[in-house]
């Protein structure tokens, strides 16, 4: 009898578990992130057989049109640029395109807020769920188990609330709001119904690895310069969080794999309307210092940097009226913020040799 109850228990616990897994899948599915703009790249990126030349970084370089700077340049130039795309994934777009081609010049777009501490928690999760997608369906289990194990145990995060939150996603900022869950759910199913899985169009799998390459890894000198770099951030008269310290780790991975690997990095901040400030109050306060930090710290590690806003010029040729909002151009602009990127871009290296 007391066997009995004993069974009985262990089947209820087990019952609960499998049931608040459910609900968990359920919750992840309704809540997270769109991730179409990823899907759409991560696909493009699969059929494209020759890159030499990769932009990387948020949603502001998603203002130059590869295939056109390829004509003016004579380079194979492809954009991985993606809405709230984090210093992370940029460094991994960065990896994973060296790892597939042998790329010669990678130049980060990106606005000012990107190495700020405010980074959007589910992009990772949501460019996994892209990037395991060309793989089969065990494998993915698979590597998404040990790639959540991993970040959730590694001792340089182990926090209680985020290593559970790596395991229930929706916890996070995926989320797009209570409003949208039947829009989220109904596009999720739509999928199914019409038998249109997440990452069907990509052309191979994308951790597959074709050239190998030298990692990133810093050493202890590396290391010791980091740190010294980052203890000067926190003494800078900014705001607490304006520069990252996360971020700063991976710009400097990022920097030291392009110098063990022959490849010429650019960090570039973007051209904005002139009326960027009016959203972003706080940076008119500390724009010039966080600008001046980066720019000490990418050129002591023997890459370069440019802030189009030291351009006197900028808003003369890319005025207000491209923009449709205070840091965005309209895609019917691009051709020109293509060209005025690709004369910069002309610029920095004559500057640097």
């Amino acid at each position: 009898m007391q066997r009995s109850k004993y069974i009985k228990r262990i089947l209820k616990a087990i019952l609960f578990i499998a049931l608040l897994v459910i609900f968990t899948e359920v919750l992840n599915a309704a809540f997270e992130l769109d991730e179409n703009a990823t899907e759409g790249m991560l696909t493009a990126y699969s059929h494209v057989e020759d890159i030499d030349t990769v932009f990387i970084g948020n949603s502001v370089g998603e203002m130059m049109d590869a295939d056109m700077y390829s004509e003016l340049t004579g380079t194979h130039a492809f954009n991985m640029c993606t809405p709230s795309q984090s210093m992370e994934i940029s460094f991994r777009n960065l990896s994973m395109a060296a790892s597939h081609h042998n790329i010669k010049n990678a130049i980060v777009l990106m606005s000012l807020d990107m190495v700020n501490a405010d980074d959007y928690s589910g992009i990772e999760q949501l460019y996994d769920r892209v990037i395991d997608s060309s793989s089969p369906w065990y494998e993915r289990m698979v590597v998404s188990l040990k790639r959540k194990y991993k970040k959730s145990v590694s001792s340089d995060m182990f926090n209680t609330e985020e290593s559970i939150n790596v395991f229930i996603p929706w916890q996070n900022e995926t989320a797009h709001g209570w409003e949208n869950i039947s829009g989220n759910l109904k596009r999720r199913f739509d999928r199914i119904i019409n038998n249109e899985p997440l990452g069907k169009d990509i052309a191979f799998d994308l951790n597959s690895v074709k050239y190998e390459r030298v990692p990133g890894d810093l050493n202890n000198e590396d290391l010791d310069t980091l740190n010294a770099d980052i203890g000067t951030a926190s003494s800078l008269d900014s705001p607490a969080g304006v520069i990252s310290p996360d971020n700063m780790r991976r710009l400097a991975k990022m920097c030291n794999f392009c110098k063990n690997n022959g490849i010429k990095l650019k960090v570039i901040v973007t051209p904005h309307r002139t009326d960027y400030f009016e959203r972003y109050a706080a940076f008119r306060e500390y724009s010039e210092i966080t600008s001046s930090y980066l720019n000490d710290f990418i050129s002591k590690r023997g890459q370069m940097y440019y802030n189009t806003e030291d351009d006197p010029e900028l808003h003369d040729i890319l005025p207000d009226r491209y923009f449709y909002d205070q840091e965005h151009l309209g895609d019917e602009n691009f051709d020109k913020s293509t060209v005025y990127l690709d004369e910069v871009i002309r610029n920095m290296d004559i500057n640097n040799e």
